[in-house]
């Protein structure tokens, strides 16, 4: 059992997230609340939307009165699930393309492969994926003056999904590769083979095991990144579950969510937040508290594996003092004691 007072505090805020937004869906219906004007009990005009963050609405209302802490609610699990979702399919097929690159290719061409991936470090994951999803995600118009989507809602979260999957494999492949690779290199796997243990077992018994760990941290870093990468397409108005685009030429609305997940909501109220930075600031905040609840549950897994090998260390260097001092104690002892 992890005991790190920092991984089960990010844990929770996840956890608390996660759950309050599906009861929100459950019980709620998922229903944001609307007020326009609001009047006190002698029926007197308080006020107009949008309201500022008070007791009634903790993150205020948009323009429309719509309370954004509702909004911020109804899109954390959409959010959230995919974040987390994103992150395992992302360090799960880079697992599975690392094996064949750290047991079966040569040193120079692992090497000279790595070489090649690395300057991919230096492009931008969200340029690549900006033209990818564009078409995905954009609602078009057709001759008709129709508006559609390409494709169905759920074709378009799994597109999404998959692809921002798959624009990291080949680096982070390349980096678990390295990973398995210098765990070969150590010497219990030297003895291993020297008794003949097979590839399949020395990856079973030894790569495994060192290896872990280190991919749940690997796998907190790559939910950062792609909370990172969803704040960037929210920017440019692409929207997770896609971007519902009104076409009016006269006056039309700005690009809305699908979902009121959170990179949409930070697309939606961006523009505000000079003019209103409190609607502004709700989705950006959630990002920022999300983020650092990824960060503790990677530190918190990192301070346990090093607190756990430095008591397994000292646990054997204190059974080997406590042996010394019985020998040293008893040093010899009479068999028989022959009497006068």
């Amino acid at each position: 059992m992890i005991r790190s007072m920092k991984f089960w505090i990010g844990f929770s805020i996840l956890m608390v997230f996660i759950f309050s937004s599906l009861s929100f869906e459950w019980f709620f219906d998922s229903k944001v609340r609307q007020v326009q004007l609001l009047y006190d009990d002698q029926k007197n005009l308080i006020g107009g939307a949008p309201f500022d963050p008070s007791l009634m609405f903790p993150l205020g209302t948009d323009r429309l009165g719509y309370d954004i802490s509702h909004k911020v609610l109804q899109g954390a699990k959409f959010t959230l699930i995919a974040v987390i979702a994103i992150g395992v399919f992302r360090v799960l097929f880079s697992f599975i393309v690392a094996i064949p690159f750290a047991f079966y290719l040569p040193d120079k061409f692992r090497k000279g492969l790595d070489q090649l991936l690395s300057s991919f470090y230096f492009i931008p994951l969200t340029i690549i994926a900006v033209f990818i999803l564009s078409p995905i995600l954009r609602e078009q118009l057709n001759a008709q003056g129709e508006e559609f989507f390409l494709y169905s809602f759920f074709a378009r979260v799994s597109l999404e999904v998959i692809i921002l999957t798959l624009l990291v494999v080949p680096l982070l492949g390349s980096m678990i590769g390295n990973m398995m690779a210098s765990i070969l290199k150590e010497d219990f796997i030297d003895s291993a083979q020297l008794l003949g243990a097979s590839r399949w077992r020395i990856f079973k018994k030894h790569v495994i095991p060192h290896l872990l760990p280190k991919l749940v941290i690997v796998w907190c870093q790559q939910c950062v990144q792609v909370l990172i990468i969803f704040t960037h397409l929210g920017y440019l108005k692409l929207f997770f579950g896609g971007t519902d685009i009104d076409f009016n030429p006269m006056m039309a609305d700005p690009p809305k969510s699908m979902s009121n997940e959170w990179s949409g909501l930070i697309g939606d109220y961006y523009i505000l937040i000079h003019a209103n930075p409190s609607i502004a600031l709700g989705p950006i905040i959630m990002f920022g508290i999300a983020i650092y609840a990824f960060q503790l549950i990677g530190e918190g897994i990192q301070h346990h594996l090093q607190t756990r090998h430095f008591k397994k260390k000292r646990g054997v260097r204190l059974s080997e003092e406590s042996a010394m001092k019985i020998e040293q104690k008893s040093s010899f002892v009479f068999i028989e004691k022959w009497g006068a």
